[in-house]
């Protein structure tokens, strides 16, 4: 009996595997290189990608300083509501005020009561009196109070950056 040495040809495919062989280790490996350059990637992403480390961070807020109007505008003994502006404009007689809509025991939003001539916050029952003094319910002190000015063009402008005592109102 003759025996041949094969040489180096595999003749099946289970013997050898079609390309190469995988095992477990070299899957594993794989996969962890895999993890790591996908996390790689993302972290730099976010910080070279739009809006990343590069793109400037700002808010961008309509200004504190805005105009309401001419004083003609607001009806004698009046509360005028802007609620895109969150505040009240209060005149009484030629005196105006501006008064923040928030309320001072939980940042709810306070309504006005023609009836009863009074501001109410719906929620937890604060009162407060025309001048934004509190008097009633849970509310710590009185409404915010803005500056308020008549500009040389003849409009009102108030600016809710700035807030001045209670007694503070604008005569025109």
């Amino acid at each position: 009996m003759e025996t041949k040495k094969n040489d180096k040809g595999y003749t099946s495919e289970t013997e050898r595997g079609i390309w190469f062989t995988f095992s477990r280790r070299s899957f594993l490996t794989l996969a962890g290189w895999g993890l790591f350059f996908a996390t790689l990637g993302a972290y730099l992403s976010q910080i070279f990608g739009y809006k990343g480390f590069f793109y400037p961070k700002v808010l961008y807020e309509p200004s504190p300083r805005f105009s309401v109007g001419e004083p003609k505008a607001f009806l004698e003994n009046s509360v005028t509501t802007l609620k895109s502006r969150k505040i009240f404009v209060v005149r009484d007689g030629n005196s105006f005020k501006a008064l923040s809509v928030v309320c001072q025991h939980l940042g709810c939003a306070v309504e006005f009561s023609k009836e009863k001539n009074i501001f109410e916050c719906p929620c937890h029952g604060s009162k407060y009196y025309r001048n934004g003094v509190n008097f009633a319910g849970p509310a710590p002190r009185p409404l915010d109070h803005f500056e308020m000015i008549l500009e040389d063009t003849g409009k009102l402008v108030v600016d809710t950056s700035k807030k001045v005592p209670l007694e503070t109102e604008l005569i025109v």
